[in-house]
């Protein structure tokens, strides 16, 4: 396991504390400053007036006029408003408007009971109150009734009460903010009219605030084009953007039901002087999201239009960019620098902890520097430093940091000291681990890495030395005894691992950790039977083996492909009572991906469908799962993983990148594999790995885009060093569409990068060349091939078989043949399909049953190509029982599951020699046949069309129907395409049968309302264990999905 983890408290740790530190700074700096500005009052230093009112001395602060806040009408009104009495507030507003002055609060209290119970007179009531009561006609009064009747809803009853006071000359009563808000409130009720009427009373400078709110309330109302026209007359005018404005339309580019585009508003907003509060909060929103789009706009935006980019704005910037792009981040971390803004601790090391997943190793060193030339290192940093390095794996790093740490008397604590001496064993650095723990100050869990870094070494008598020197201190833990056990069964003797043991059940510390350590050691030196008779001596001690026991076992059993004995021991497992887990079910996919026997990998991919946990909590496991699926081309299966991995919201490693772009170019969803890429390399910021990028130009070359992997070839190349791998799969690409110049184009590029050519490499050239029909050109590769020390194989054979097969050269082809024989390579499948279609191809029959006699002979297992070539012969010979009995006898045989382009190829024989009833038969007999997939929609399609040529459109209707039917019932059937439909009621019409036709395009027009599309099925999709639709109208079943 990584040591990342255990560095991740402190890391928490460390950032808490930075947190605290920074409040305790600021509270004290506070206090400083409070306690010299008051002294400095007192002494008369500054004048009284600046300081609040509690700080002045005794004696100047004025006496507060509580006449009107504490009269007895006020009180009652409030609290005949707190209790919801709006009658008896109008009947004490009645009788005292006239003589009595009211708070505030009780004036906002009318207010409500006005809006209740008689909103008509609410205007000339307050108006008429404010006229004979002057004094108390005050701005915040004011507001405070405006905003009671806007939270009301009555935009237009404020509009007409501010518009009363200035008729009654009260026009200073009328506070700023009252006239915004009602403008807002028209705005945002989409009023435009109202709008420009207050906006056209006011002048300049109320103009610009009212414009100011009319813009956040077109952005309310969801009216971006009116709130952009708005902007654009604030700044024809020449006036100030509010900082509540720029807020507002900042956050209409995340609402998409606002529907501003960032581009857009940024356009509009040149010109602008924008405060900063907003520019930060965006930014911060930014890293929130990690939204890289908006924020590198918005970065050009501040510098286009020479807005400051203040710490503010910077911070989260800088945070952003460090988690995508190194080379931006750096930029920015250097103008910080020059710009002389203070980079705290805390800061970072908050960035230099995103280094690690991006692998931003130059950011975080640069960070480091710019520390370490202040003096600013701490422990905190040095560990968040090594974690990158942990996380990179750049464990020779890690452990030079150790010489900084020293340099900067810094003393390592516990956890630094475990992590230094974990990473020293995993590479070797056994000085470091002595020094580390010559140093002192090391626990329990130093000795445990020590001895494992010894044992590493090989170094025995030094492994017992530190156990030995445990012991003299007192009791020693079982972990310490358990891990020099396993270090005794690597490099000990038998005699040293049994004293070891029976010392350690003296002691009593014999636990289950120890006989699977024993069971682990046994299992690597291939013992599979002592590692197994240890299950007994488990339980004999009282002890009951676990889920790792078994695992351990199967795990051993798999390892020496003895797959009958790791079965054996999963059914032990089984009746222990004991499920299953990842692990278990990890080493089962590698069964799969390993037997060659197709009812063991059924068998494996049956545990896969009946685990109870989640899969992609895992990453190892779901590698296992996806290679396994992709290997047999389980493409339900597959679907189902990739939902899984969606539905869990997985966020993958690089290194799952890569099988999930595999997964994808299997399922030929290549829009897919393209979202991944740009997940990983654009939003995530990742740097591919080799394998990651090789698969992802695999998938690319699949899908025909050959000129698009080039390309991405070239981009990546700099930071991705070419491996043959890759140069392979651009060769595999140009071999498949045809360009054999192309591939070699590749090769040369291959040998000028100073590569070296591997197997597959020239397989495929030689593939390329012998499909282009330069065969000669061909067998001069395997001829280089072999200077270069590379023995081809089957495959290659095959490739150069084929290209002769294709130009009908049989006897050079045969001569190939034996030349691979004599060399010891054994024909595989391919080998004997190939020389087989071509033999038929030329109808060379008396070569085709030589073929098939030699497979037979040498225990080669047919394929569904093969059948279906042996099938095709004998229709050109005439002999359709021969075909139906080929057929028949190996869906019997159950060596293999018969595909429906094999059941296609038998019905075509069937109309190739004139037998269309015979067809039908067995279209119906398919289904009964036991491995067997039977029809599918391009077998229905195929008898359609051929019974429409031998004119039996009775029949042909009848099939047409059998498969509608069949597609509007299941899911995983398509409908009969229509051109096929299309052409049957064509020739229906010709004979005058067309209602024959009505029942048909209901049926299939209900088909087609059940195809699901695109994502929709693929997040829907599930695998269940059996699937048999039956059709109520005619008794049809489909087969299972597997």
């Amino acid at each position: 396991m990584s040591a990342v983890p255990e560095i991740i408290t402190d890391e928490a740790a460390f950032l808490t504390f930075n947190m605290l530190w920074s409040s305790l700074n600021e509270v004290t700096w506070f206090v400083a400053g409070f306690m010299i500005f008051r002294l400095a009052l007192w002494a008369g230093i500054i004048p009284s007036k600046l300081g609040p009112s509690f700080m002045k001395p005794k004696g100047t602060r004025p006496a507060k006029n509580t006449s009107v806040e504490s009269s007895p009408v006020s009180q009652a009104i409030c609290r005949d408003s707190a209790a919801g009495n709006y009658e008896s507030i109008l009947a004490s507003w009645q009788l005292e408007k006239e003589k009595t002055h009211l708070s505030g609060s009780a004036l906002q209290a009318v207010s409500q009971a006005l809006l209740k119970l008689d909103s008509a007179s609410l205007t000339e009531e307050l108006t008429d109150y404010f006229s004979r009561h002057p004094s108390r006609a005050k701005a915040h009064t004011v507001n405070s009734i405006v905003g009671e009747l806007l939270r009301g809803g009555h935009a237009h009853l404020a509009k007409d009460f501010l518009a009363k006071l200035q008729a009654e000359k009260l026009t200073s009563a009328i506070p700023l903010r009252s006239l915004d808000a009602v403008v807002a409130a028209f705005a945002s009720q989409a009023d435009v009219e109202s709008v420009k009427e207050l906006l056209a009373a006011w002048d300049n400078e109320s103009w610009g605030s009212g414009a100011n709110a009319a813009v956040r309330g077109f952005v309310k109302s969801r009216q971006p084009e009116l709130a952009l026209e708005q902007l654009a007359q604030l700044q024809h005018r020449g006036l100030q953007l509010q900082a509540a404005t720029a807020s507002g339309l900042f956050a209409s580019i995340t609402s998409p039901k606002v529907g501003i585009s960032l581009g857009r508003l940024l356009e509009s907003l040149k010109g602008f002087s924008i405060p900063a509060e907003p520019l930060a909060g965006l930014m911060q929103t930014c890293l929130t999201e990690k939204d890289m789009e908006t924020a590198r706009a918005l970065d050009s935006f501040c510098r286009e239009q020479k807005l400051q980019l203040t710490f503010a704005i910077s911070e989260p910037l800088l945070k952003l960019a460090a988690k995508k792009d190194e080379a931006w981040a750096m930029a920015l971390f250097q103008e910080m620098q020059e710009k002389s803004m203070f980079l705290s601790e805390g800061l970072c090391g908050s960035v230099m902890a995103s280094c690690g997943e991006p692998r931003h190793i130059q950011l975080a060193e640069a960070i480091q520097k710019h520390l370490r030339d202040r003096k600013m290192t701490s422990l905190a940093t040095y560990k968040t430093l090594m974690k990158v390095y942990a996380t990179c794996n750049l464990l020779e790093k890690a452990c030079n940091i150790y010489e900084d740490i020293l340099a900067d008397e810094i003393k390592p604590d516990q956890v630094m000291i475990n992590c230094l001496l974990k990473f020293a064993l995993k590479i070797g650095r056994n000085d470091l681990s002595q020094r580390v723990f010559s140093q002192g100050g090391y626990d329990s869990n130093s000795v445990l890495w020590l001895i494992r870094a010894a044992g590493q070494q090989g170094d025995l008598k030094q492994v017992f030395s530190l156990l030995q020197e445990q012991e003299s201190k007192g009791a020693v833990a079982a972990a310490l005894y358990n891990s020099v056990l396993d270090i005794c069964m690597t490099h000990g003797t038998e005699d040293q691992v049994q004293e070891l043991f029976v010392k350690m059940r003296s002691k009593n510390l014999v636990t289950l950790v120890t006989f699977n350590t024993l069971m682990k050691g046994y299992s690597a030196k291939n013992d599979f039977q002592k590692a197994h008779a240890l299950l007994k001596d488990i339980k004999s001690c009282g002890l009951t083996p676990d889920s790792a026991s078994y695992n351990c076992l199967i795990g051993a059993a798999v390892a020496q492909g003895n797959h009958d004995s790791a079965w054996a021991v999963f059914n032990e497992m089984g009746k222990a009572g004991l499920e299953p887990d990842n692990f278990t079910l990890s080493i089962v996919m590698k069964i799969v991906r390993k037997t060659a026997n197709r009812q063991e990998a059924q068998r494996g991919m049956a545990v896969l469908d009946n685990c109870h946990f989640k899969i992609c909590e895992d990453e190892v496991l779901v590698n296992t799962v996806l290679d396994a699926c992709i290997h047999l081309r389980d493409i339900p299966r597959l679907k189902w993983v990739v939902s899984e991995i969606q539905r869990a919201k997985m966020i993958p490693s690089v290194q799952n990148y890569g099988l999930i772009i595999k997964a994808y170019a299997c399922l030929k969803d290549i829009d897919r594999c393209w979202a991944l890429w740009q997940q990983m390399t654009k939003d995530r910021g990742l740097v591919p790995s080799d394998v990651a990028l090789s698969c992802m130009l695999d998938a690319m070359v699949s899908a025909g885009q050959v000129e698009a992997a080039i390309e991405l070839f070239r981009e990546w190349r700099s930071l991705v060093p070419p491996n043959t791998i890759i140069f392979s799969n651009l060769i595999k690409g140009f071999a498949a569409r045809g360009d054999a110049d192309g591939a070699m184009k590749m090769f040369e590029e291959l040998k000028e990068a100073g590569l070296q050519m591997n197997l597959v490499a020239y397989s495929t050239l030689v593939d390329a060349q012998a499909k282009s029909g330069n065969v000669e050109k061909a067998m001069e590769l395997m001829s280089e091939m072999r200077r270069d020390g590379i023995e081809p194989n089957t495959i290659t054979y095959s490739s150069l078989l084929k290209g002769l097969c294709m130009k009908g050269d049989l006897d050079q082809g045969l001569k190939v043949f034996k030349e691979m024989a004599s060399l010891g390579l054994h024909p595989d499948t391919v080998m004997f399909n190939t020389l087989l279609d071509g033999a038929v191809r030329c109808s060379r029959f008396s070569l085709c049953d030589q073929v098939i006699e030699e497979m037979k002979a040498t225990g080669v297992e047919a394929s569904n190509f093969t059948t279906s070539i042996v099938v095709k012969m004998w229709g050109r010979r005439r002999k359709l029982e021969k075909a139906e009995q080929t057929v028949r006898e190996a869906a019997w045989a159950g060596k293999q599951q018969l595909d429906s382009k094999l059941c296609t190829c038998l019905l075509s024989a069937c109309f190739h020699n004139n037998s269309p009833m015979r067809a039908l038969e067995l279209l119906q007999e398919f289904k009964t046949w036991p491995n067997c997939d039977g029809a599918d929609s391009s077998t229905y399609e195929h008898v359609v069309e051929n019974l429409m040529k031998t004119k039996l459109l009775k029949e042909a209707v009848e099939v047409a129907m059998e498969a509608s039917q069949l597609a509007a019932c299941h899911a995983s059937l398509r409908p009969l395409s229509l051109d096929v439909l299309r052409s049957l009621q064509v020739a229906l019409e010709r004979k005058g049968a067309e209602k024959l036709f009505a029942p048909l395009q209901d049926i299939s027009n209900a088909a087609t309302c059940l195809i699901p599309e695109g994502e929709e099925f693929t997040q829907s999709f599930g695998i269940p264990d059996s699937v048999a639709v039956k059709s109520a109208g005619n008794g049809i079943s489909s087969k299972p999905f597997w």
